[in-house]
């Protein structure tokens, strides 16, 4: 009790997640355990030791750079050909380019970056309402973490045991429904109220743009088809990534200069850092949680509450909707892998379906107040105010949390690729 206190404590006080998760560990070894506190180095670097783990960086890196470079627009320019016709096309083309560039990226950061700083001023002189644009690029962002491949998704699967090519392979179509919910309420709404205007191209304007578009869309399928095909491991596909990235913008592009290449690496370096601390760290905590028989415990407490699956999963989402507002679910849930394996396995929840779960849940606490990322990087990109920001997220966060109980609830829209997987 008393280091759930202090979990907390520490957790309001502002500490990063990574340095409450070790000194809470450090404390509970020291207070409940008589082992050596070399104990918490050697967990730290047991739950270091992954290769997969050395995908994060790669796929930071590679997101990095296509968000500074020309890949981005060009595959909005090529999102635009295909929806700009449609009422609120150009809204409705960047939800698409921020699905699209979700499968390069790995990050909701660089995608809302990537094209909120390109579509959000470009929308405005359209006539489209500022709300709707901030609001379609803030939300869009988020896909970045849920259409493969994904670092959020890599830190899960070696939280909780699972395949990352499954994983990656579960994120397709719940990513797909969810543009997909986004794009019908812009198409229904500028319908209805006549907003903006279109973008029309000419047959040979469209085909021009798409033959400039061809590096940038060979992108995902050069990278997710290593996977798939058996070529690459998920690390490998990653380093593949960064290379294939540099290539395009160094020698098809022309935008990288090599001062922005180290720069590019320092960063994705530091950000992977921290992601790694938080696994470092959990994994000491969970060595601490697991010794005490926290997770058995955990399990015979629930299961006299919950009396079936879907009330394990309604539960577990609402206390992932709520602990999102304030911390990264995928953190959380990386720090509780000891109790929630054993009591989804429990309750015979799929853990790639779970992941699915876990990652929509990051999704809406990305995009919700008070701490939610994507606010204060959509703050950055279009100069508005946080209410603001908070205020055009309203639509896009109430259709994400209906889409993400309908997959919930429904394990065959995340579970049916990965099981044609072998």
């Amino acid at each position: 009790m008393t280091v759930v206190i202090g979990f907390f404590i520490l957790l309001m006080l502002g500490l990063p997640i990574f340095s409450v998760v070790l000194i809470c560990a450090s404390a509970g070894v020291l207070l409940y355990s008589s082992v050596s506190l070399q104990v918490i180095s050697q967990q730290i670097f047991t739950g270091l030791d992954s290769t997969t783990l050395l995908a994060v960086p790669f796929f930071i890196v590679a997101g990095a750079i296509a968000s500074k470079g020309k890949t981005s627009e060009c595959l909005l320019k090529c999102m635009n050909v295909i929806f700009g016709r449609l009422p609120g096309g150009p809204v409705i083309a960047t939800i698409a380019t921020c699905a699209f560039f979700a499968a390069i990226s790995g990050s909701s950061m660089a995608t809302v970056v990537a094209v909120g700083g390109l579509m959000i001023p470009a929308l405005k002189e359209e006539g489209y309402p500022e709300e709707m644009n901030v609001g379609a690029v803030c939300s869009g962002g988020t896909l970045g973490i849920l259409i493969p491949p994904s670092a959020p998704m890599v830190m899960f699967c070696v939280a909780m045991g699972t395949s990352v090519g499954k994983q990656f392979m579960a994120g397709f179509v719940p990513g797909i429904l969810v543009a997909i919910a986004w794009c019908i309420y812009v198409l229904l709404k500028c319908s209805k109220d006549k907003l903006g205007s279109r973008v029309r191209y000419t047959g040979q304007e469209a085909l021009k743009i798409f033959i400039q578009g061809i590096p940038a869309l060979l992108f995902p399928v050069i990278v997710l088809g290593s996977i798939y095909s058996g070529w690459a491991t998920p690390t490998e596909a990653a380093a593949i990534s960064t290379i294939y990235v540099l290539l395009i913008e160094k020698f098809v592009y022309k935008t990288l200069k090599f001062q922005n290449v180290v720069q590019y690496f320092y960063d994705g370096v530091v950000q992977a850092a921290t992601l790694l601390l938080i696994i470092g760290s959990a994994t000491a905590l969970s060595y601490l949680i697991t010794t005490k028989q926290i997770p058995a415990m955990a399990v015979e407490a629930i299961s006299n509450l919950v009396s079936s699956q879907a009330m394990l999963i309604l539960v577990v989402m609402i206390a992932l909707f709520i602990a999102g507002c304030f911390v990264d679910t995928i953190a959380l849930i990386v720090i509780l892998a000891p109790i929630l394996v054993p009591l989804l396995n429990l309750y015979q929840v799929d853990l790639i379906h779970f992941g699915i779960m876990a990652v929509l849940a990051s999704q809406v606490g990305y995009i919700s107040p008070p701490f939610g990322t994507n606010l204060f990087v959509t703050m950055q990109v279009s100069g508005k105010n946080f209410g603001f920001v908070a205020k055009s997220i309203i639509p896009y966060i109430l259709i994400l949390i209906v889409m993400t109980l309908l997959i919930c609830f429904v394990p065959q829209i995340s579970l049916f690729l990965p099981g044609l997987m072998k």
